[in-house]
């Protein structure tokens, strides 16, 4: 089978897509003939078959077999070059994918929504309806849609690490959040507010929150804004962006990872954190709660403040809890989420689009 995913992404490390497309790309590679066509022009660190998009030239332009592929796969939705090329798509009659990464949801239909609605009608309803299948990255994205008359979940996926965790400790303490400083969608907010309703039980059991996350169009003072206004300065700690070995190095020195979205496709973040054997504290919102709590990885609120303060409380009580929680993360991981699994899954459910 070839498959051609096309994309709009740079070698950006603190943007979901741009770090989850090529993985994509490179895990399904053990499967099938698999190629990136990147609307940017710039080459993606890491992958073997890519092509810029040269909009004179067209998929047609491009080299064999990658001219006449079996499959296109569209990541996110409101990208005017896509139009085009889905237009090209469709009078060769060559079938196409779209994968949102949680732009159809209608949540996020509601950010500039007036925006949305006119352009969606001018344009990208037909880009949409035009697609074989909408793959949704978890059930609950897929849920929340409207979007799509053949629908499947295809999930991003993470490496997986076959850790013991013996030395993350007997009681949580250091709770992480690594991310975009996205206050209402992240749930930052809800986050920082949970934690200064108990900022007295969160200091004399000696805990911190600490906050990561890249400075961009003002986030990172308006979550610094946050912290102060709830007067919690001592315990919460913003700090700017970490990737890398650093970023990993980070990640296993906490006891557990945080994240408090209000909506979410399919969270990196959290999947790294699991894959590392780090239980997790997170919202519903996240999309993971469900199997967080059958496989007993972590900790699960709803995206409200008061019960994020609950289980805060209670993942700060739980003692010598981390251990069996840690290694229930990583089987979670393993038997969920690893790339093999998840990329071999995703091949054959475009196989049977195919047909």
């Amino acid at each position: 089978m070839v498959i051609l995913h096309v994309a709009t992404i740079k070698n950006n490390p603190f943007n979901g897509v741009c770090v989850v497309v090529p993985q994509h790309v490179t895990a399904q590679s053990d499967h099938a003939k698999v190629a990136l066509l990147n609307t940017v022009n710039e080459q993606i660190g890491g992958i073997s078959v890519q092509f810029t998009y040269d909009e004179g030239v067209g998929i047609g332009g491009l080299p064999s077999p990658y001219d006449k592929p079996d499959l296109v796969v569209f990541h996110e939705c409101y990208r005017p070059a896509y139009l085009k090329i889905a237009g090209w798509l469709r009078k060769n009659s060559i079938p196409y994918v779209l994968v949102p990464h949680g732009e159809l949801t209608k949540e996020a239909q509601k950010k500039k929504w007036l925006k949305k609605k006119v352009a969606n009608f001018l344009l990208f309803n037909r880009f949409i309806s035009g697609a074989r299948a909408v793959q949704f990255l978890s059930h609950r994205e897929m849920g929340l849609s409207s979007f799509g008359k053949r629908r499947f979940v295809g999930t991003n996926g993470t490496t997986v690490s076959a850790v013991d965790r013996e030395d993350i400790g007997e009681k949580a303490k250091s709770f992480l959040y690594v991310g975009r400083l996205e206050v209402l969608t992240k749930g930052l907010d809800l986050m920082i507010k949970a934690v200064a309703k108990i900022k007295d039980e969160f200091a004399n059991n000696g805990c911190t929150l600490s906050i990561y996350g890249p400075d961009y169009n003002g986030r990172y003072a308006e979550v610094e804004s946050l912290i102060k206004e709830n007067c919690v300065e001592d315990i919460v700690f913003l700090n700017r962006e970490v990737s890398g070995e650093e970023k990993r190095k980070l990640l296993l020195s906490a006891n557990v990872f945080v994240q408090t979205s209000r909506t979410e496709g399919m969270p990196l973040g959290i999947l790294e954190a699991l894959g590392m054997g780090i239980p997790v504290l997170i919202t519903e919102g996240t999309t993971l709660g469900e199997l967080v709590r059958e496989y007993d990885a972590g900790y699960v609120a709803k995206t409200e403040v008061d019960d994020l303060a609950k289980t805060f409380l209670q993942a700060i009580r739980d003692k010598g809890e981390l251990r069996d929680k840690s290694k229930n993360a990583n089987r979670l991981a393993l038997e969920n989420f690893s790339w093999e699994t998840v990329s071999k899954k995703t091949v054959e459910d475009y196989k049977n689009l195919c047909q």
